[in-house]
């Protein structure tokens, strides 16, 4: 054996063929392999090298691999911020451009949502009015690296924390999905066009306006380039609340009169309240009443911007004209079985509705499938309760809205076992809603005629209750009849909220007005009071002249008497 020995490492879960032996390294000699340690490895066979090649042992060879797809780069910082903006505002353009194409709109509604639009991102790159906090706060967090640090060149604690912070503050003021309905919303009031805040809520629940999946509208490599937290922001993570849709709304009411000084008008309540009782299917009287309780609580149907969180429910102004009309059908058409007799045929509340009649036009009647937009509602404990064409329709729209164009994880060949089949495009498939005037027409020719008492001043007539009187108010959805819990549910649906929200709404109207109650009858108890005290004073007055009179005239005939003339 030489005394310069060559030694090699074993290969990895290469080791000694002899038992016991941890030797890790192993040298070749003579054509043969030992270990370290001196024991020979069977099964060796040196195959002959050149000399030129001598170095080139244990070298390894790499099986090339298949080239990957490049990975897209993902944004971060202000351009992650700029590309968020930037697929925030295509999905604002296609909900407009849907809302003008489909549902007819005037083009001019694409011109005031896009302004809208602009004035938000002006205060988002604050530029917008000194006053706003919420353009100092974006600006700041947007300028780059010029970033207090210390004399090591890096950045300071405070300054790290500092920054972190106003990082954390910029992205909440960054515009929600929501606020795409809002800004369509807004642009509609501005118009003054009798849509409510219901409808859009029931297009964006029904999946007819982009919301639900509104990340699927955003093109693939725009996508792929958001970061995650942007990516989660243009997803919806549960059912979209009707409440909170009002709130959003009154929100941006108050955010553009904040920064702009911008003064929305007031819903256009006159058509509006024109849909609701048609939709209803109520008595052209309920139209007249809504009128007359608004003079008295003097209602102008407008967001409030001041003190808006001392109003709650009834600040607004969908809630307070839902309010207005639950009120006046329970004042003219009560839930309850008290017969209440009119004093003529010629009185508004001498037709009365049939409330079990009503209930059965109203709704509508159970079908096979899911009903749009009960598809998100769906729960695990539903899915055994489902027939097999409700799971079809559940399989569908779960294949419509999350099945995505992404890669998928799962190998090909499995996919391939379990093709997906197309589609109908809703489109041709279309969503028909029942016609309300027809509804109407129904629920009218079930009015009955209620026989009239006239008003007679006897201990009888007293007996008699009168339309208006005997009113009760709820204040749960417990205490609620069956009857009215089902106009009560109605007329929240038709503003896109729950009926529990209606519910307080209507307790808290009727509060309102009974207080304006207490105050007309305190008045007209003063008045009287003033009235009589004035009858009385001028009583007073009009005895002390007759008594001043007789008393003087009783003075002239004793100076009469004692005269001496008089004879």
């Amino acid at each position: 054996m030489s005394s310069a020995i060559d030694y090699h490492k074993f290969r990895r879960g290469e080791t000694c063929s002899e038992e016991g032996c941890r030797a890790r390294k192993f040298y070749i000699e003579d054509g043969k392999k030992f270990c370290q340690r001196g024991h020979e490895q069977a099964g060796f066979t040196q195959t002959q090298q050149d000399e030129d090649d001598w170095n080139q042992q244990g070298k390894k060879s790499r099986k090339r691999r298949e080239e990957k797809e490049q990975v897209e780069k993902v944004f971060g910082g202000r351009d992650a911020t700029q590309l968020y903006l930037q697929c925030y505002q295509l999905i604002l353009w296609k909900q407009t451009h849907w809302l003008v194409t489909v549902k007819g709109f005037p083009k001019e509604l694409e011109t005031i949502v896009r302004d809208l639009w602009e004035l938000r991102l002006r205060v988002l790159q604050g530029s917008g009015d000194e006053r706003s906090e919420y353009g100092t706060e974006f600006g700041s967090t947007t300028e780059g690296d010029d970033t207090d640090t210390d004399g090591t060149g890096y950045r300071s604690t405070t300054s790290t924390v500092m920054s972190r912070k106003r990082a954390s503050r910029a992205k909440k003021i960054l515009p929600k999905l929501i606020e795409t309905l809002g800004f369509c919303y807004l642009g509609i009031l501005l118009l003054r066009l009798p849509t409510s805040l219901g409808e859009m809520y029931k297009w964006a629940t029904r999946d007819e306006i982009i919301y639900t999946r509104a990340i699927k509208e955003i093109p693939k490599d725009m996508r792929a380039r958001l970061p995650g937290h942007y990516f989660r922001a243009l997803e919806i993570h549960g059912i979209l609340n009707g409440h909170r849709l009002h709130q959003t709304v009154l929100d941006m009411v108050s955010f553009f009169n904040f920064n702009f000084e911008m003064v929305f008008p007031p819903i256009n309540h006159k058509l509006l309240l024109y849909k609701s009782v048609r939709d209803l299917g109520l008595p052209v009287d309920i139209y007249m009443a809504v009128n007359e309780l608004a003079k008295i609580l003097e209602y102008n149907f407008s967001y409030p911007i001041h003190n808006k969180r001392l109003h709650g429910t009834t600040g607004y102004p969908e809630y307070q004209l839902a309010s207005l009309i639950v009120i006046a059908t329970k004042l003219s058409q009560p839930f309850d079985d008290i017969h209440r007799h009119p004093e003529s045929n010629l009185d508004a509340t001498a037709a009365r509705i049939n409330w079990t009649k009503w209930q059965s036009i109203m709704f509508d009647n159970p079908t096979e499938g899911l009903k749009r937009g009960d598809e998100i509602k769906i729960t695990d404990a539903d899915v055994f309760k489902m027939t097999g064409e409700q799971m079809d329709d559940w399989m569908n729209w779960y294949h419509k809205t999350w099945i995505d164009d992404r890669d998928q994880k799962v190998p090909q060949q499995i996919l391939e076992l379990f093709p997906l089949t197309d589609i109908i495009p809703e489109t041709t498939k279309g969503i028909v809603d029942p016609d309300p005037i027809i509804r109407a027409k129904e629920v009218h020719k079930t009015l009955t005629l209620q026989k009239p008492v006239a008003r007679v001043d006897d201990e009888k007539s007293q007996d008699i209750v009168r339309p208006g009187e005997k009113y009760r108010r709820y204040r749960t959805v417990e205490e609620l009849p069956e009857s009215a819990k089902a106009f009560f549910e109605i007329a929240a649906r038709n503003i896109g909220t729950s009926i529990g929200k209606l519910v307080h709404g209507v307790f808290t109207t009727e509060i309102q007005l009974e207080k304006w109650m207490l105050d007309e009858r305190r008045k007209e108890v003063l008045e009287q009071e003033e009235s009589e005290e004035e009858n009385a004073h001028q009583e007073e007055m009009i005895h002390g002249i007759e008594v001043n009179g007789d008393v003087a005239k009783e003075e002239s005939d004793e100076r009469d008497v004692d005269s001496p003339t008089k004879d």
